[in-house]
């Protein structure tokens, strides 16, 4: 089950920004889903879904403009390592 939102604007406005309502829209998808992200209110695989597009694209785009994709604390980030340390070298 899916909602729609619609809003209205104006022929001149999209003329400024030298967008079509169909990138417009999109643009606004991403633009929200890269906020929600960032303010923790949408996980990585949510935020993707709410810009219509696959985790792998929406995390290029989120390198792309330098948003920190995997933010660990300092603690999670140790018991992480800890987690790898115990992995034997394949070599």
């Amino acid at each position: 089950m899916s909602e729609s939102i619609t809003f209205e604007i104006s022929s001149d406005l999209l003329a400024a920004l030298k967008l079509g309502a169909t990138d417009l829209g999109r643009n606004i998808r991403l633009m929200a889903a890269i906020s929600y992200f960032q303010e923790k209110k949408l996980s990585l695989g949510k935020a993707a879904q709410l810009a219509d597009m696959n985790r792998l694209d929406f995390m290029d785009i989120l390198a792309k403009r330098g948003i920190v994709i995997f933010d660990y604390d300092e603690s999670m980030l140790e018991s992480e390592l800890a987690g790898v340390a115990e992995f034997p070298d394949p070599a």
